[in-house]
C-alpha cells in the first residue's frame, strides 16, 4: 500500500507537468490527482493509527568498513504523529491543482505554473516528513519526483516559444536553479535551526570530497560555511540543476527544433 500510493502521487506530478504543456490533457491530470488524493486519504484513515517515520539526507560518503564511498542515507530526524494526518498535506495539494488544470486554461507565462507546482509539491513533501508520512512516499527519489516533471514542462513551455535556442539554453539554466532554490534556502533554515526533515543536514559531518573521492580533512563542523556550502548550496544550487540541465536541454532542443521548422514556410 505505501508503493502504491508512493506510485500514484508520482503519477499525479507527472500527469500535472504534462497537462502545463498540453492544457487538453488538464481534465485527465486532474482526474488522476483527484484518484491519489482520494486514495492516500483512504489509506491514512484505514492504515495505522500511529506512524513513525525516520528522515534521511542522501550523502556520498564511506559507510562503515567500504573501501569505496557510495550513497548513504543519514537520519536526520525522528516523526511521529497520528496516521491518518499525513496525506492531507497532499491532498490539498492535488486538489487545487486538479481544479486549476480542469478548466484547460492557457497561461502565456511559461515561467510560472511550472515554478509554482515544483514549489507547492515541495512545501507538500515537506509537511508529509512532519506528519510521519509512509518511507516510500517521501524518501526514494526525495525531491526529484516533482522537480524533474515541473523542471522539464517549464523547459517545454520555453522552447514552444523561444526564438533562438541559446537565450532559450540560458532560460532553462535559470528556471532549473529558481525551481530549487527554495530547498535550499529551507534547507539552510532547518539546518541552523535544527528543524528537522531530510533537509536538515546539521548532524552530517562525514562526506566525500567531490574531487579527491577522499572523506574532508579536517573534519567539517556543523554549521560551518564549508558543510553547508557542500551540502546545501552545491548540491541545491550547481550540481543537481546542472543534471537536470543536461537532461532538459535536449529535450528542449528537439522541440525547439520542430516548432522552427513548422514555423518556416515551405
Amino acid at each position: 500500500m505505501d508503493l502504491l500510493a508512493a506510485l500514484l502521487q508520482g503519477a499525479s506530478f507527472l500527469a500535472f507537468a504534462a497537462a502545463l504543456c498540453r492544457p487538453a490533457a488538464g481534465r485527465l491530470a486532474a482526474g488522476i490527482g483527484v484518484a491519489a488524493a482520494l486514495f492516500c486519504v483512504a489509506y491514512g484513515i484505514g492504515g495505522p493509527t500511529e506512524r513513525e517515520l525516520v528522515c534521511t539526507h542522501g550523502v556520498v560518503a564511506y559507510e562503515g568498513m567500504a573501501l569505496e564511498p557510495a550513497l548513504v542515507h543519514v537520519p536526520t530526524e525522528t516523526v511521529r504523529a497520528a496516521g491518518v494526518l499525513w496525506p492531507l498535506p497532499y491532498a490539498a495539494f492535488a486538489l487545487v491543482w486538479s481544479a486549476l488544470l480542469w478548466r484547460r486554461r492557457t497561461f502565456r507565462s511559461p515561467w510560472l505554473l511550472p515554478l509554482l507546482l515544483g514549489w507547492s509539491a515541495l512545501a507538500a513533501w515537506l509537511c508529509m516528513q512532519k506528519l510521519a508520512a509512509p518511507a516510500e512516499v517521501v524518501q526514494p527519489a526525495g525531491l526529484e519526483r516533482f522537480l524533474w516533471p515541473a523542471g522539464l514542462a517549464m523547459a517545454l513551455r520555453l522552447a514552444a516559444q523561444a526564438p533562438r535556442f541559446l537565450p532559450l539554453l540560458l532560460q532553462i539554466a535559470i528556471g532549473t536553479a529558481a525551481l530549487r532554490l527554495p530547498a535550499a534556502l529551507f534547507s539552510k533554515l532547518a539546518s541552523d535551526q535544527h528543524l528537522g526533515t531530510g533537509l536538515d543536514v546539521s548532524a552530517i559531518v562525514d562526506i566525500v570530497h567531490p574531487i579527491t573521492r577522499q572523506q574532508f580533512q579536517p573534519r567539517l563542523e556543523s554549521g560551518s560555511f564549508e558543510q553547508q556550502f557542500w551540502l546545501i548550496w552545491a548540491e541545491h544550487v550547481l550540481v543537481i540543476p546542472a543534471f537536470h540541465l543536461m537532461s532538459f536541454a535536449g529535450i528542449a532542443f528537439a522541440v525547439w527544433l520542430m516548432h522552427k521548422h513548422a514555423d518556416t514556410p515551405p
